[in-house]
């Protein structure tokens, strides 16, 4: 009896801690994403304030184009990949811009190990 009592608590435990893991796990808006991202390269590449305020605009202006582009039902789901795709390669130049060289080479250092990651992933899915 003691058993089947402490069996019983255990599955409530685990099953409550799952819930409140999953419901942790909130949609952000455009622009909690793009303030995630102001931060996150803030920090990784040690922005100034005035950086940090001109990434800030780039990425609430990105993040709300991308949304624009995804909500977008006349676009074809190829449509959408290129618009976004060449979204990102905007962005990424017009950051760029705005970064020093040290910072420039921060970030392609960051995308270096990120591409690698994605490969070791695609090649670990694919086998």
């Amino acid at each position: 009896m003691q058993n089947l009592k402490s069996i019983a608590l255990t599955a409530i435990l685990s099953s409550s801690a799952l819930l409140s893991f999953s419901q942790e796990k909130e949609i952000k808006t455009p622009e909690q994403r793009a303030e995630k991202r102001t931060e996150i390269l803030t920090k990784k590449l040690d922005l100034t304030a005035e950086q940090q305020t001109k990434v800030a605009e780039l990425n609430q202006t990105t993040a709300k184009e991308v949304e624009s582009i995804k909500n977008n039902n006349s676009l074809s789901k190829e449509e959408k990949k290129n618009a976004l795709k060449q979204l990102r390669e905007s962005k990424r130049t017009e950051l760029r811009s705005m970064l020093t060289s040290e910072q420039q080479q921060k970030m392609d250092k960051i995308k270096e190990k990120r591409d690698q990651k994605r490969e070791q992933h695609k090649n670990r899915k694919g086998n």
